[in-house]
C-alpha cells in the first residue's frame, strides 16, 4: 500500500497563500520601477511590466503604499513643544529620515515667509505639497497621517495611482505659509500640476545632479546647454538654484499632456541630451558609474514626484534657500550657496520672462 504523500504547508506572505514546496524566499535588496494596472483586494499588483532597477533608492527606504480597503489611523496627538527633550516620531510618518539635517526655528521661519510669502505663491502656491518636517532636532519627508491642520492650510484628498486615498496640503497665501510653521514644515516639494486639475501637469523639470568630482561650473554649462536644447522645440526655461548641490532647469508651460506622456517626454529630452556627451552626462539612475558625470534626473515628472519648491528653505547648514535665478545670473557663475533664509532672492528674478 502507497500512502499518499501530505501536502506541502501553505502560509500568507504579503497578502496571498502560497505552496511552499516550489518557493524560495529572498532578501530584498534592489529597488526596481514597475508599472502596473491595478491592485487585487489581497493587495498584489496585476499586470506589472518592469521598468528598470532604482539605484537612486536603498531597499530600506521602500515602503507599501495602502491599497483599497486599507484604513489608516489618524494621528491627532500635537508635535512635542521645543522645549521637550524626547522626541518620537511614529514610523508611519517617515517616508526618509535626513540624518545630517539642520533646522531653523519657528520664529526664524515665520520672519522668512513674512518677507518673501507673496513671490513664494506664485511658484508654490494651489500645488500639492510633499513636506519635510521637523520633531526637536529631527528632520524628515512625511507620509502619513498629518499632525493637526490650521485652518489657513488646505487639504487635498486625492486616488493614489496604487489604489487608496491620499492627503496632501496647499495654501494660497502667506497666512497659509505661516500654517505650515505651525505644523512644524521646514521644506515643501510642490506637484507639477494645480490644485485646480491635479491630472494636468503644467511644467517640466530637469534636476541637474553632479556626481562625485565635477565641478559647479560644469553645472551652469550643462544648464545653458539644456536652455539651448530646449529652446530648439520651442521650450522656454527658466533656472532655479537648489539650496543644495544641483540646479534646476524649469519648463513653465508645456502643452496639454498625461502624467505619463510628460515622464516619457522629459526622459525623451534627457536621454537625447546626455547621449550627447556620454563621458560627462547620464540619464541612468543608477549611483554606479556617475563620478565626473552630470544626472540629467528627469523623474521629478511624474504624478505625485516632487522637486524643491521655490524659496523653500531647506534643511541643511547655513538653512540655504531654493531660488529662481536669471540666465544672466548662470552666465555670470552665480554660486551653488548664494542664497539662505538670512539672504533670499530679492524680486530680480521678475526680469526674467514667465
Amino acid at each position: 500500500m502507497i500512502q499518499a504523500a501530505s501536502p506541502p504547508p501553505r502560509t500568507t506572505r504579503f497578502g496571498s497563500p502560497l505552496e511552499l514546496s516550489r518557493v524560495h524566499w529572498v532578501r530584498p535588496e534592489l529597488v526596481v520601477e514597475v508599472a502596473f494596472l491595478a491592485w487585487t483586494d489581497e493587495g498584489l499588483l496585476r499586470q506589472v511590466t518592469y521598468q528598470g532597477i532604482r539605484d537612486d533608492k536603498p531597499a530600506s527606504e521602500v515602503r507599501r503604499q495602502a491599497h483599497p480597503g486599507a484604513q489608516r489611523r489618524l494621528n491627532t496627538a500635537q508635535p512635542p513643544s521645543a522645549a521637550s527633550t524626547t522626541w518620537k516620531i511614529s514610523r508611519e510618518n517617515i517616508q526618509t529620515l535626513l540624518p545630517d539635517a539642520e533646522v531653523p526655528s519657528r520664529e526664524e521661519l515665520a520672519a522668512y515667509w513674512q518677507r518673501v510669502g507673496k513671490r513664494a505663491l506664485e511658484y508654490i502656491g494651489r500645488r500639492p505639497l510633499t513636506l519635510v518636517r521637523r520633531i526637536g532636532g529631527k528632520a524628515y519627508f512625511h507620509e502619513g497621517p498629518l499632525p493637526p491642520i490650521p485652518p489657513t492650510v488646505h487639504q487635498l484628498r486625492f486616488e493614489k495611482g496604487e489604489g487608496g486615498e491620499g492627503t496632501r496640503v496647499w495654501v494660497d497665501d502667506v497666512a497659509g505659509l505661516l500654517g505650515l510653521v505651525d505644523m512644524d514644515v521646514i521644506e515643501v516639494h510642490p506637484w507639477g500640476a494645480k490644485v485646480d486639475n491635479i491630472e494636468c501637469p503644467d511644467m517640466l523639470v530637469f534636476d541637474l545632479d553632479p556626481g562625485e568630482g565635477v565641478e559647479w561650473q560644469f553645472v551652469l554649462d550643462t544648464a545653458l546647454r539644456l536652455r539651448d536644447v530646449l529652446a530648439t522645440v520651442e521650450f522656454d526655461s527658466w533656472p532655479k538654484m537648489t539650496g543644495g548641490k544641483g540646479l534646476h532647469v524649469v519648463v513653465p508651460r508645456i502643452p496639454e499632456m498625461s502624467w505619463a506622456t510628460a515622464r516619457e517626454y522629459s526622459r525623451t529630452v534627457a536621454e537625447h541630451f546626455a547621449a550627447t556627451d556620454p563621458s560627462r552626462y547620464t540619464s541612468k539612475s543608477g549611483r554606479s558609474g556617475r563620478a565626473g558625470k552630470v544626472f540629467i534626473d528627469y523623474l521629478r515628472n511624474g504624478r505625485g514626484n516632487t522637486a524643491i519648491g521655490a524659496y523653500s528653505p531647506r534643511a541643511r547648514p547655513g538653512f540655504p534657500v531654493a531660488a529662481p535665478v536669471t540666465w544672466r545670473d548662470v552666465e555670470r557663475g552665480i554660486r551653488s550657496d548664494a542664497f539662505s533664509i538670512a539672504n533670499p532672492p530679492n524680486s530680480r528674478e521678475r526680469r526674467r520672462r514667465r
